[in-house]
Order: C-alpha cells, then sequence, then structure tokens
C-alpha cells in the first residue's frame, strides 16, 4: 500500500510517501512555530508521481499544541478531498515508538516510556512494550511526576525523538489508527474572552 504520511505535532514537521515498508521520499524541518510555512515546502520536496496517487493519507493527531496539529490535519483533509483519497490519524507517542525501536534506540523486547515536550513543565507520555504497542497512555503529566513515574517504574525514558512521517505510516500500515481528530489532552493555551459589562 501506497501511503502519503504527515506530523506536525511536535516542533518537527515531517512528510513521507511510503510504500509497503519501503520509503519513496521524506522530507522534515525543526521550527516549533513554523508549521504552516514548512508543510507546503516539505510537500513539493516529495517525489510524487500524480499519475500514482497514494491509497491513503496519515496524519499524526496529537498528543501536541493545538495549532501544529491543525496544520497536520487541515494539510491532510485537503489532500484527502482533492485526491479522494481516505484519511487515518495515528497517535504521534506511537510515531515516536516506532521510530524508537526502528532506530535501536531501546533493548529489544525493553518497555520504555516515551515523552513530548507539552510545554507549561508538562510531558505528553505513553508507556510502550518492546514491539512498539501502548501499554498506557496517552497522558500529560508534570515534569516531576513523570520523572518519579520512570524511577518506579524502572523503564528507559525517550524524550528527545519526535515522531517522524515515516513512522506515522508504519504505524498506519499495522492498523494503529484512528479517525482523524486532534488529540489533546488539556484544554487550549487561549481562551475566550468574557465580555465586560459596562
Amino acid at each position: 500500500m501506497k501511503i502519503l504520511a504527515v506530523d506536525t505535532s511536535t516542533a518537527m514537521s515531517s512528510i513521507a510517501l511510503v510504500e509497503s515498508g519501503s520509503v519513496i521520499s521524506m522530507a522534515s524541518h525543526t521550527d516549533a512555530r513554523g508549521h504552516v510555512e514548512a508543510i507546503g515546502t516539505l510537500f513539493t520536496q516529495l517525489e510524487l508521481d500524480l499519475n500514482s496517487l497514494p491509497e491513503l493519507i496519515a496524519c499524526g493527531v496529537g498528543p501536541g499544541p493545538y495549532t501544529g496539529l491543525r496544520v497536520g490535519i487541515a494539510f491532510a483533509q485537503g489532500l484527502s478531498v482533492a485526491w479522494s483519497v481516505p484519511t487515518v490519524g495515528v497517535c504521534s507517542l506511537d510515531g515516536v515508538a516506532n521510530r524508537v525501536i526502528r532506530e535501536g534506540l531501546v533493548d529489544t523486547g525493553s518497555d520504555f516510556i516515551a515523552a513530548t515536550d507539552a510545554r507549561r513543565k508538562e510531558y505528553y507520555w505513553a508507556q510502550f512494550d518492546g514491539r512498539g504497542n501502548r501499554l498506557s497512555g496517552p497522558r500529560v503529566d508534570r515534569i516531576d511526576l513523570v520523572s518519579a513515574m520512570v524511577i518506579e517504574r524502572g523503564v528507559p525514558f525517550i524524550s528527545e525523538v519526535f515522531p517522524h512521517a515515516l513512522d506515522i505510516a508504519a504505524c498506519a500500515e499495522r492498523g494503529d489508527a484512528r479517525d482523524l481528530a486532534p488529540m489533546y489532552l488539556r484544554e487550549a493555551d487561549a481562551q475566550p474572552i468574557t465580555p465586560v459589562q459596562l
């Protein structure tokens, strides 16, 4: 199956075109506030044959910051409409776990906790087994609470790895998919202002 995957749930925006597990092309850019500017440029860097469109569009749906998630999801939805190709969402922490295993960052068969920066001195995190199956989470908690939990559970802790679209595609291909809807674990930073009574 040919899959176009995108992830904008962290500081890294990435896109990949994969067929049956083989990478056709991929591109990424790191800028915590540049998702909108990056995604179109990354798309133009793909080796995309418009006569052989992907059969599926997969998108990392978080958890992550509000704006970043919306950029990736809107991009995936736009391509889906233009190409009449179905979409799926993938938990971005599942993408992190796939990358951790793909790059051999933990011992084979070892459970581990993967986390990404949630700002406000918090982590988005989930625990995985050595094959990348999620055992618990995703959740958002204070950094000190997550650090204490890691010590208590005695498992490796991975917090400096971003999900890549390549891994979002791998998760989608093996069936770790959900609806294409943002996974918010807390309220947005921006809130409506209450009108002042005069």
